[in-house]
């Protein structure tokens, strides 16, 4: 970004030099450009995410019930891997990579976030031979309304 900026106001030293209707033409391009790029450098600024692990994510939300740990997990592939939908397969994994004992029947824990809070909406067509499931917005809201640490 910076080699933009230097760059922009080197050409900026140049455009002093030239005459008229170029010159202010030019002086345009240039303050265009500038703008685009602080919304950019802006842009990136608040979307910057550190990307955390799975346990940094359960950790940070506090999410200690299996139901709550489901739903986040869910959270966690959409956001931040780009999984969607998900199976209880993809589920397990996560609570792999997240260092956690996996709960006795996570099948029905998934369904009952989708049956009695609707966090889940589930798929007519399956994932790898499983039941799939998308994170609903209610879902989504949940998760990110919780607190950090």
């Amino acid at each position: 970004m910076n080699d933009l900026q230097t760059r922009l106001s080197e050409l900026k030293s140049k455009i002093e030099g030239l005459n008229e209707p170029e010159k202010s033409i030019l002086k345009d391009i240039v303050e265009i450009l500038e703008s685009i790029i602080g919304r950019y450098a802006t842009y990136q600024e608040l979307t910057k995410e550190k990307e955390m692990s799975p346990f940094e994510f359960i950790k940070q939300k506090k999410l200690e019930s299996h139901g709550d740990r489901v739903v986040g997990m869910a959270y966690y592939l959409y956001k931040y891997k780009g999984v969607d939908p998900f199976n209880v397969k993809d589920i397990e994994k996560m609570y792999e990579e997240g260092r956690l004992s996996l709960p006795k029947n996570l099948s029905d824990i998934i369904a009952k976030q989708a049956k009695n809070k609707g966090y889940f909406i589930e798929c007519n067509e399956k994932k790898d031979g499983l039941k799939a499931w998308k994170i609903s917005a209610s879902g989504i809201e949940y998760i990110e309304s919780l607190s950090e640490v």
